[in-house]
């Protein structure tokens, strides 16, 4: 049966450049590995999407997802205005280099940034500044896409897990403990506590907060902090006394 738009589905791919036919992201790690692009902070596993809805891939890919079928592999062709965009020469700019480095970046060519809010890619040091290339990476490249939809999904309760487990990569999904009021307005979220160590939490929660609001509706997101100290009863004397016997 096809994918209608809207459907949840899991779907693995990968992605290359249409010039060279260079792998650039896939979903499976033996390609990531092969192709000397993987990212060990990195979970390689189906990605969770919904047919048709740009949110989670770019125009082009999320199009054509719908009508297809099930475990059946298909390549798409996907041209530069539907994939990142044409590459905007205004996107170009000089920063001076004192500035980056009070942020704890120390420039080097090719070095990916973030500078207030945006993501970038430094192609030039010297001088006092350093040129920051704001454009996507892929920007100005036609694309190359091997897609094969793993599972549709259709349980709400499956499918927050999925959101959850993407924004937390490595939690087990076991200890995490979710409870979601009765007119389903908001969700409340439990983390296992060594969560407090994970590098970038703050960021994760706030954009799985986000997600779950645009995409399941909910108008309040809570996390739980919770740090049970709660020491086990002893044995009674009695209970002791006879095991030494």
């Amino acid at each position: 049966m096809p994918i209608t738009e809207n459907d949840w589905i899991k779907i693995n791919y990968t992605g290359r450049l249409k010039e060279n036919n260079k792998v650039f992201d896939t979903t499976y790690e033996e390609v990531a590995r092969a192709e000397q692009i993987y990212d060990e902070k990195r979970v390689y596993s189906p990605l969770l999407c919904r047919a048709g809805d740009e949110k989670f891939l770019i125009p082009g890919l999320a199009k054509k997802l719908v009508g297809m079928e099930l475990e059946t592999p298909q390549t798409f062709n996907i041209p530069t205005l539907e994939a990142y965009g044409v590459r905007d020469s205004r996107k170009i700019e000089m920063v001076p280099t004192k500035r980056l480095r009070k942020a704890n970046i120390d420039p080097r060519i090719g070095m990916r940034v973030q500078i207030s809010g945006r993501s970038g890619t430094i192609i030039q040091v010297g001088g006092g500044r350093s040129r920051v290339d704001f454009n996507h990476p892929l920007a100005g490249k036609d694309l190359i896409f091997e897609v094969t939809i793993q599972e549709q999904i259709e349980d709400v309760a499956t499918i927050r897990k999925e959101i959850i487990s993407r924004r937390l990569p490595g939690v087990n999904m076991e200890e995490v403990k979710i409870d979601v009021s009765e007119d389903e307005q908001k969700i409340s979220i439990l983390l296992p506590n060594y969560l407090i160590f994970m590098e970038g939490l703050a960021i994760a929660k706030y954009s799985l907060a986000t997600e779950l609001r645009d995409l399941l509706d909910y108008k309040i997101v809570e996390y739980i902090d919770r740090f049970d100290y709660t020491e086990k009863e002893e044995p009674e004397k009695k209970e002791i006394a006879e095991e030494e016997e």
